[in-house]
């Protein structure tokens, strides 16, 4: 039987819910929560399963696999954070391999223009009260980088999904 929905609409509005609050807690908390990344892996794990040839859901799964081992490395040595290389590996399957050259342009992008768009409203005064309480505008030097990835995974999955073409 040919599946109705599709898989891409699927993935975006599994993943969804899980990019908006890993973006909201590592501005608030400068944290990307286990729940929150084992969440979105699980959420991929089961429901990738039933829209996937067996396949390809073993392709998807590897690539997470591959980028939790290059995300501790990267982490170990102290160029990023556990929760972002966690959060990587929770993308990577609701990524296509195919896709990893244009996801990548994608998150370059997404970065300048998320460090900017955070480095402006924290200097922007009006914001000063409503950002007090926020840990990512009071440690100086950081970037929640979780804002970057979310808003990249959320972004290529409605490119993917054809929404707002």
């Amino acid at each position: 039987m040919e599946n109705p929905l599709d898989p891409t609409v699927v993935l975006l509005l599994i993943a969804l819910p899980f990019c908006i609050w890993a973006a909201i807690s590592d501005l608030r908390y400068m944290k990307i929560y286990n729940k929150t990344t084992l969440g979105l892996f699980l959420a991929f794990a089961v429901v990738g399963l039933l829209i996937f040839p067996l396949d390809l859901y073993a392709l998807r799964i590897a690539q997470a696999a591959l980028m939790l081992a290059v995300g501790f490395l990267l982490t170990a040595f102290g160029y990023m954070g556990g929760g972002d290389s966690k959060f990587i590996a929770a993308m990577a399957p609701f990524i296509a391999l195919g896709d990893a050259t244009m996801f990548l342009m994608l998150l370059a992008a997404l970065s300048l223009l998320t460090v900017a768009l955070h480095r402006g409203i924290g200097a922007i005064g009006v914001f000063k009260p409503y950002l007090a309480g926020w840990k990512s505008w009071q440690v100086g030097g950081k970037f929640p980088y979780g804002v970057t990835l979310s808003t990249s995974l959320a972004c290529y999955l409605l490119l993917q999904a054809g929404i707002g073409s």
